[in-house]
């Protein structure tokens, strides 16, 4: 009898590894993400995203791209503090319509979403969440990249719905 059991055993540990499904940000995952993808700050910068207010200098930030899966779902997870210059991009490659969530977040962030015309089509500000349920930022337009930074930063900046941005390398 134990010999006929082990294989199924191995079979349901194996399956409880990984359901293999992506998890966009404010997608609720059915469990927290354990991915180590990106590191706890501070964390590596890898690029830089210019925002070009109509009004006054511009903004430079130097920001994390997340672009995979377990990067989005993960994303500032964990984070307990980040300086006003950095922040994290989120990147898809067609548009899409999903919302923000702020599940096991300890600080409170703004994110502006961008179309593919690299305009400022949203901006949403967000508390940090430990408990469930945490709320679900409603995000409106389609949009194929987004900047999360500290709650204040963009603001400050002079930062508005339709101001221009680029992306660096």
């Amino acid at each position: 009898m134990r010999r006929r059991l082990l294989p199924f055993i191995a079979l349901l540990l194996l399956a409880a590894c990984s359901d293999g499904r992506e998890v966009s940000p404010g997608q609720s995952p059915t469990a927290t993400p354990t991915s180590t993808a990106l590191p706890a700050a501070p964390f590596a910068t890898d690029a830089t995203v210019v925002i070009e207010p109509a009004e006054g200098e511009p903004l430079t930030l130097r920001v994390a791209i997340a672009d995979k899966p377990e990067e989005r779902t993960r994303g500032l997870m964990g984070v307990e503090e980040m300086p006003d210059d950095v922040g994290m991009v989120f990147l898809h490659e067609e548009p899409t319509e999903s919302d923000f969530w702020m599940k096991d977040t300890l600080i409170p962030l703004t994110v502006a979403v961008w179309d593919e015309a690299m305009t400022i089509r949203q901006i949403v500000d967000m508390e940090p969440c430990e408990e469930d349920p945490c709320p679900i930022y409603d995000i409106t337009v389609a949009w194929v990249g987004a900047l999360e930074v500290n709650q204040g930063v963009l603001a400050r900046g002079g930062v508005e719905v339709g101001d221009a941005l680029r992306l660096e390398s």
